[in-house]
């Protein structure tokens, strides 16, 4: 642990992360100034009154050179890129620029189980504190789901859960967690990265950084997770193979969820019986019994608990049942690999779905190969209506509907009565909403609303 004492620490980004890096910081002697980009209208009142009740000065509407020259250390908001103007004035000063989890594994001690990818990231950290905890673990889940990590820093835990986003990784350049998880790696974000190489490196990153004592659970059947280098202790994962070539591995064999581990065998519950739906959510469940398997916790708790765990807000979430038509809010998928996950967990239906927001310029073509077995109708909104529109049109997708806004897209869905209807973007929600939190709740606040109508008018 560092001697914070007066020690001039500059915190780039007032986010969620950013407040819990101050107040950890200030409580701890550091000499803080929080620097947002932001003009003060656009901050939280509760956040602004942490800071001022911390005593910690605060600029906002851009950074100024006084919080660059100042500065012996910059704990910087893992939304700001790499690329950016203040990024380079702050590396061109010397000083480390670093991420909160960067900073919490220097800093904390307790085991960190840190869960990385493209996809499932969310699902699989939940999964992994809700095992945990039920088997008398405590283990909060934190990081990119939404709780800062240095929130917990004063709480006597056994593990640290912890999302965990390439932005964070690109600037946590020794973090190292006890155990490592990586679910899957397709191109995302390539608007905040470069370019693909270095998302992925971003992402190795991690595990590279690993010792020869901890852990490391890769999924078996992803090229690019399954080749990356580490010296931790592999345990992988497939959906695809029982992997009889691996001392250990977790797997599934006659549709029942398997590890094989120090010698012993487990049989777990039955693919039917898995608490969230969806080939995607077999994978994230693998994930988690390998975290889990492997920090401690008892097979049976596992067990019950693959059960018991139910999809997370906005992850696939059942909102309601109106006039026969059930309604999906998967407003998470904010990208093409998303989409098509959701629309493969409905093997049985056609569904009308529910797509667009931000364009984050992506390949469309997986995307429409599904929506061409999957879709009776695509509903679209938001900026990325048109390329949308026109890419499935040039494909032979032609039962498209634009609208203006997501309740049209709901009272659409509802008209056509041709399957379940799913929202499940493919874009980001910047568009039109907050962030996909916001446009998730909107989602189910419309269709709740119309179901009480159409109730009212039965």
């Amino acid at each position: 642990m560092e001697i914070w004492k007066d020690k001039k620490v500059t915190v780039l980004g007032l986010g969620k992360s950013g407040l819990a890096s101050a107040l950890y910081l200030k409580n701890r002697g550091a000499d803080v100034l929080v620097s947002e980009f932001s003009s003060e209208d656009k901050v939280p009142e509760a956040t602004k009154e942490a800071l001022s009740s911390a005593g910690i000065p605060t600029e906002f509407g851009g950074h100024s050179d006084e919080a660059i020259n100042r500065s012996e250390l910059f704990i910087i908001s893992p939304g700001i890129p790499p690329t950016s103007a203040v990024v380079k004035r702050a590396r061109g000063t010397g000083c480390e620029v670093i991420s909160d989890i960067e900073l919490a594994y220097r800093e904390l001690d307790v085991p960190i189980i840190a869960i990385t990818g493209t996809n499932g990231k969310s699902t699989t950290t939940s999964l992994v504190s809700y095992i945990l905890e039920q088997d008398g673990f405590s283990a909060p889940a934190c990081g990119n789901i939404g709780v800062p990590i240095l929130s917990l820093a004063d709480r006597k835990l056994d593990f640290l859960v912890a999302e965990i986003s390439s932005f964070q990784l690109e600037y946590a350049p020794t973090f190292a967690p006890d155990i490592s998880v990586w679910l899957n790696l397709t191109p995302d974000h390539l608007d905040w990265h470069p370019n693909l190489d270095h998302y992925i490196e971003t992402k190795r990153k991690m595990f590279t950084n690993q010792k020869i004592s901890q852990f490391a659970v890769l999924n078996h059947d992803d090229p690019i997770v399954i080749t990356s280098t580490t010296v931790a202790e592999i345990l992988p994962f497939s959906i695809m193979s029982e992997m009889n070539d691996h001392v250990q591995a977790v797997y599934v064999s006659d549709n029942f969820i398997c590890c094989r581990r120090n010698m012993r065998e487990y049989v777990l519950c039955h693919l039917s019986e898995l608490g969230i739906r969806g080939a995607h959510n077999v994978e994230n469940a693998l994930a988690a019994v390998g975290a889990t398997i492997l920090a401690g916790a008892n097979p049976e708790t596992i067990d019950s608990c693959l059960k018991s765990f139910k999809a997370l807000e906005h992850r696939l979430e059942y909102v309601d049942t109106i006039d026969g038509i059930a309604f999906y809010n998967d407003s998470k998928a904010t990208n093409t690999v998303s989409a098509i996950k959701a629309l493969e967990a409905f093997p049985q239906d056609k569904v009308v779905l529910i797509a667009g927001g931000k364009d984050k310029g992506t390949s469309l073509g997986d995307l429409i190969d599904v929506a061409k077995k999957r879709c009776a109708a695509i509903i679209l909104i938001g900026e990325a209506t048109g390329r949308f529109q026109a890419e499935f049109n040039q494909h032979g997708i032609e039962n498209i509907f634009p609208v203006a806004t997501l309740e049209a897209a709901v009272k659409m869905g509802l008209e056509l009565r041709l399957g379940p209807v799913v929202l499940s973007p493919a874009c980001s929600s910047f568009d039109m909403f907050k962030n996909y939190e916001e446009r998730g709740r909107v989602f189910k606040d419309i269709v709740r609303e119309r179901g009480k109508e159409v109730a009212a008018g039965a």
